[in-house]
This record gives C-alpha cells, structure tokens and sequence, in this order.
C-alpha cells in the first residue's frame, strides 16, 4: 500500500530522511517514532506528495515516483485521511463546514450525502453538539477531534496522524488515541507520527525509530 525504497530528502544542504526503505501494507497499524525535527513529518508529507523526494522512490497505492499532477494527488488524497499536528481548520468555518469541506472535495455535493456523512462523524468525535462552533471556540481537545472527524468522514483506507495527541492532557490523550485505534480496527491503516514512547506503545502494531534521518 505504502512503500519507500532508498529516500533521501533535503531541504536545502539541511539532510531530512537519508535512504529510508520501509513498506506498510493494507490494514497495517504503524508508529514512527522520533524527536521533534527527526523527519517524521516529512515521511507524511511525501506519502502525501505534498513533497518530492531528493531521490528514491514513494508508493503510494497505485501512485508511484516522485512529481505527481494536482489532479493526481486530489485522487490520492481521497484514499487518505490527514490528521495535521496544527489540525489545518479554517477559522471562517464552522465545525460542521470544516468536516463538509473534505466531503465535497471527494465530489459528494447533495445535501442528502453530505449531512448524514458529518453527523455519523461528529458523533464518532464527540462533536455532534459543537456542530455550529467555530474553531475559536473549541479547546484544544475539541480542535483534535474536530480535525480526526474531517479525516475519517469519506472513511479513507489510509489514517496518517501528524503527533495526534498534541500537548493533550493524559485523560484526553487516551480517548484521542482509543477513537484512533476503532477506526484502525474497523479496517483503516494507521500511521501515527509520535514524539512520544507511550504513544507508540498504546498504538501498537510495528513501531518505527527515526533518528538523524534514519529509520
């Protein structure tokens, strides 16, 4: 499903990912886990093709090399669901618009798909009675969920999670990571990006250590 063979990337002279292999196959439940500024999030970003790599190649499903065209990389961000460490809401939306939003870029405009679709997820979050907030309104807790619900809402094959519990406190943390781990178990990869051991730990599945660009 994903695959890296030998990537290096730089940005500049300063060196980020240095002849990284790996693979993740469909279902799999992943943890890269790294100091802050280790590469984890640009491991996200490539599988995303937000970027390129230097060299070497990235799979991603049926997506394979380095450049891929925006109506390409619109495909294939709909067979994932991103989870941003700084969630990426739009601050002029509601709750419900921000989660409706990835509904309509996967090409689901009626009413009578788009509602039913962000209800089911709000309600999965938590979020069913914080619909008409704005992100100002939300703690940081209630952003988290906000952001999980917009990635799960089109139930991608893929769940990539950029630091997901965040400056969370214990208790929340724990019901971030539990939402994460039932939607893995009802058949999403996950892939968590983690500066944290225990977040690693209550993820399971393989774990990954990344340190100075190498896994």
């Amino acid at each position: 499903m994903i695959s890296f063979e030998h990537v290096t990337k730089r940005y500049g002279e300063r060196l980020a990912l240095d002849d990284v292999s790996w693979r993740m196959e469909e279902g799999d439940c992943v943890s890269i886990l790294g100091h802050s500024a280790a590469g984890k999030t640009t491991v996200l970003r490539l599988i995303t093709h937000e970027v390129s790599p230097t060299s070497g190649t990235v799979t991603v499903g049926t997506f394979r090399g380095g450049r891929v065209s925006r109506a390409h990389r619109a495909l294939l961000r709909r067979t994932l669901g991103i989870i941003y460490e700084d969630f990426r809401l739009l601050s002029d939306r509601t709750v419900f618009e921000n989660v409706a939003l990835a509904v309509r870029i996967a090409g689901h405009f009626a009413d009578s798909e788009v509602i039913p679709r962000v209800l089911h997820a709000l309600t999965e979050v938590g979020l069913h009675q914080h619909q008409t907030a704005f992100p100002h309104e939300l703690s940081f807790g209630e952003k988290q969920r906000c952001a999980i619900a917009r990635a799960i809402v089109n139930r991608p094959a893929v769940i990539l999670a950029d630091e997901p519990t965040g400056a969370l406190e214990p208790k929340s943390a724990g019901e971030i990571l539990e939402l994460l781990l039932r939607i893995h178990r009802e058949g999403a990869a996950l892939l968590v990006g983690t500066t944290r051991p225990e977040v690693a730990e209550a993820i399971g599945g393989r774990r990954f250590v990344l340190a100075e660009g190498r896994l």
